[in-house]
């Protein structure tokens, strides 16, 4: 839940009463573990949702979300 609002890895250890920060931020450099895997998913969850806004908004005529969907075009390019 706290990823999907954008909270800091540091924010959600705090609200999660993880003493060894330092550990949970290896693990998400290392990219692994469930941890950083809950953590994606939240994050991921929302960025859908926000580009979803951002599409209809592209689709409704928005030139600055329109640039924003050409942008999320190339950058996922493969």
């Amino acid at each position: 839940m706290m990823a999907s609002l954008f909270f800091s890895v540091e924010e959600i250890a705090v609200n999660l009463e993880i003493r060894e920060v330092d550990e949970l931020r290896a693990m998400f450099e290392l990219r692994e573990g469930e941890a950083y895997r809950a953590f994606q998913r939240g994050r991921l969850r929302t960025e859908a949702e926000l580009r979803t806004a951002i599409r209809q908004a592209a689709l409704n005529g928005s030139s600055p979300a329109q640039q924003m969907m050409i942008s999320f075009l190339k950058s996922s390019e493969i």
